[in-house]
């Protein structure tokens, strides 16, 4: 693989080529080449490319370098992701104006994405369960146990609403925070259209963002918007859909991976499923 990243026509001399193992799904490199430093990963189609050109055209994203059908190169961002940055806050009022302060990074950045002109696949509920539960190893049971849940979720899903360009997978791990506290958003393998109530609930449910908490981020994000109403129960009705389809990718990684920490993941997912 690193020989195939060397050999595109985007580089003259290689230096080195460095994998990042943070992620949890598509092949990522670090490369020092010609004087400077990129950052390539594997695509997950044309959606993924075409969001992040125009991410990066209105200064939200790192500039595109060089796409293929098979690889997208960027602009490396020398910062810690919004998961690891910190904001020198260290008591528990702090704490708590810290984990604001993250939610408003991230709520700003999700706005940005919204506005984006660009038109991705339309989010497809039924054939994104589909294919995680058919991937699961498990028992016919399980699996009739698991559409049974799927068909009360699918049922209360509005589709036909405003719909806008998501993200999919806000998760903080996806924000990069520079020296200059400049916010990147990066990872554009699940974007679609969606409401937005879709893009707030994978957002609450793939951070863990306790239930008391919402409300905020609601605010936060109408606060932006100016224009736009979040509708409640769309957003709860998303957040059941967001912390299932969760659940069930976290729980074929940790079959296929064997990792603790996936299991753990799949665990937090489905206890809030099973409470939402």
């Amino acid at each position: 693989m690193k020989e195939l990243l060397a050999a595109l026509p985007c580089f003259n001399h290689v230096e080195s080529i460095t994998a990042i193992t943070s992620g949890l799904s598509q092949h990522c490199f670090k490369i020092n080449a010609d004087n400077n430093v990129y950052f390539a990963k594997t695509t997950a189609g044309e959606i993924e490319t075409k969001v992040a050109l125009s991410a990066a055209k209105q200064g939200f994203s790192p500039e595109v370098i060089y796409y293929n059908q098979h690889w997208l190169v960027t602009r490396f961002i020398h910062a810690d992701n919004l998961a690891l940055a910190s904001f020198n806050n260290t008591d528990k009022s702090n704490i708590n104006k810290n984990s604001i302060e993250k939610n408003s990074i991230a709520v700003k950045l999700m706005w940005q994405c919204h506005q984006l002109e660009i038109k991705p696949a339309k989010l497809a509920p039924e054939r994104l369960i589909n294919e995680l539960i058919n991937k699961l190893q498990c028992s016919l049971q399980q699996k009739k146990e698991l559409l049974s849940y799927a068909k009360s979720i699918l049922n209360s899903l509005n589709l036909t609403n405003s719909l806008v360009c998501c993200h999919g997978d806000l998760n903080f791990s996806n924000i990069l925070l520079d020296q200059k506290k400049h916010a990147w958003l990066v990872d554009y393998e699940c974007a679609c259209l969606a409401p937005a109530e879709y893009d707030l609930a994978m957002f609450i449910a793939v951070n863990n963002i306790a239930k008391e908490r919402i409300a905020v981020i609601v605010k936060q994000y109408e606060s932006s918007f100016h224009l736009l109403k979040v509708d409640s129960q769309q957003l709860n009705n998303y957040l059941s859909f967001s912390y299932f389809i969760n659940s069930l990718w976290y729980k074929q990684a940790h079959q296929k991976q064997n990792n603790a920490t996936l299991l753990g993941l799949y665990q937090q997912q489905w206890q809030k499923f099973i409470s939402s």
